[in-house]
């Protein structure tokens, strides 16, 4: 149900016990009707007070417009804390670890195996298989940071609307007379922020959400290089909990004015969690320690079909044609392993490119939106650059494999056994 059925039913009754909560009121006043007109001009003026309430209350409608929940399980579970623990298929940083863990590790196996040696082997392995392995780490922690920053916002959220719910049932109760208290509004029970998972409160959203996606190995890579400083820093700031109270008054006009207080307390904390997590992206977002460094990105492999013409293999006495034996798995690099990775490249792409936040929640969140879609963009063009590099790898692969002068009978049983190689497909974990 969203914000909008749970809170209209409320404020119909708000506006109708305001009505009531007048007219008692009204009784109490001697000589009223001596001065019916200034009491009347008094009614206009309340009634246009709990009108520009119901509208306050009637923004947070905004809320319903988008689910931050979607963006957090698109990006990375929090089931999967470390890298270690193979993050789960369907989400960008499981694609982009099955690119690196499934695909591209086979290639450097192949060479450790000495199955592709020589200089231009030794050149693959140092100029882009390399930088690979540690762009691939870098990524998979930047999208878990576009990860808790979406989670920060989902419990932001969340909690706001609980919030508001429980400024509008205040208000009412304090109209008729029926309160509720503070403590029931359960502010830090962040079971029902993200299900399941402990965000802590008193350390802060920010603080609270890292933990859920930052553990372990990550964990350790990220205070040793300096990623997410941005959001850890902020992180470290502590978090208070807003008085949402409306307390009872004879005075309807003085249970309205509690109510702008409240809606102003709730528009305050929210405003500091905005600034927080906004300023912590905006941070990383020109940092060298973060999405502007160059860690993330891929430099051009620099090969072509000529690359691996001389492969420096020697052929094994009393077995397989080892040249031939090559010669297929550097085809098999070429059709299978390098698209696969860009394949799972562009998964994770598409995920990421997914997050991008409708401007309508600016409302709520001015300083983080902006920053967020930013990060979106540089991590998606980041990748599309290493889905195309690695496309233009395996290309090169494969028409070299194909294209290989050696002796006829090879180059029969090379095309042979690489017409057989089945066409990637996404492998990625799923649990």
């Amino acid at each position: 149900m969203g914000l909008q059925d749970e809170l209209e039913p409320i404020l119909a009754k708000i506006r109708t016990e305001a009505n009531n909560s007048w007219q008692k009121y009204l009784t109490g006043i001697p000589d009223k009707e001596d001065h019916a007109a200034e009491w009347q001009k008094i009614g206009t003026e309340f009634f246009g007070t709990v009108d520009d309430l119901l509208t306050r209350f009637r923004r947070y409608y905004a809320f319903d417009s988008h689910d931050f929940s979607v963006n957090v399980n698109q990006l990375a579970s929090p089931k999967s804390g470390a890298l270690v623990d193979r993050p789960m298929g369907g989400t960008a940083v499981g694609s982009v670890f099955s690119a690196s863990d499934n695909y591209m590790a086979g290639v450097s196996t192949m060479i450790h195996a000495e199955q592709w040696n020589g200089p231009s082997a030794k050149a693959f392995q140092k100029d882009f298989l390399e930088p690979f392995g540690t762009a691939s780490k870098w990524q998979q922690a930047y999208i878990k940071e576009l990860a808790t920053a979406a989670a920060a916002l989902q419990v932001a959220s969340s909690r706001t609307k609980r919030a508001i719910k429980f400024v509008a049932e205040s208000c009412l109760g304090a109209l008729t007379g029926d309160q509720k208290y503070q403590g029931d509004l359960g502010f830090a029970d962040t079971s029902k922020d993200l299900p399941g998972k402990d965000v802590a409160d008193g350390l802060g959203i920010i603080t609270g959400v890292a933990g859920l996606f930052l553990g372990g190995p990550v964990g350790l890579v990220i205070g040793a290089v300096g990623l997410v400083s941005g959001l850890y820093g902020a992180g470290k700031q502590g978090s208070t909990e807003p008085h949402l109270q409306v307390e009872y008054r004879d005075d309807p006009q003085s249970v309205v004015k509690q109510t702008e207080y409240a809606i102003k307390a709730l528009e305050e904390w929210l405003l500091d969690e905005d600034e927080k997590l906004g300023g912590a992206l905006n941070k990383d977002l020109e940092s060298p320690d973060a999405f502007a460094s160059p860690f993330l990105k891929l430099p051009a492999p620099g090969v072509t079909s000529g690359t691996y013409k001389e492969l420096g293999i020697r052929d094994a006495p009393g077995g397989d044609d080892q040249v031939v034996v090559s010669l297929v798995q550097l085809g098999r690099c070429g059709a299978y392993n390098l698209p696969g990775a860009a394949y799972e490249y562009d998964a994770a792409a598409n995920q990421v490119d997914a997050c991008q936040i409708p401007g309508s929640m600016s409302v709520f969140f001015p300083r983080t939106i902006s920053p967020f879609n930013s990060s979106v963009d540089n991590l998606v063009r980041i990748m599309h650059g290493i889905r195309d590099g690695l496309n233009r790898a395996g290309d090169a692969m494969l028409t070299a494999a194909r294209n290989y002068e050696g002796t006829d009978a090879q180059q029969a049983a090379v095309i042979t056994e690489i017409s057989k190689i089945a066409p990637h497909h996404s492998i990625a974990p799923t649990k």
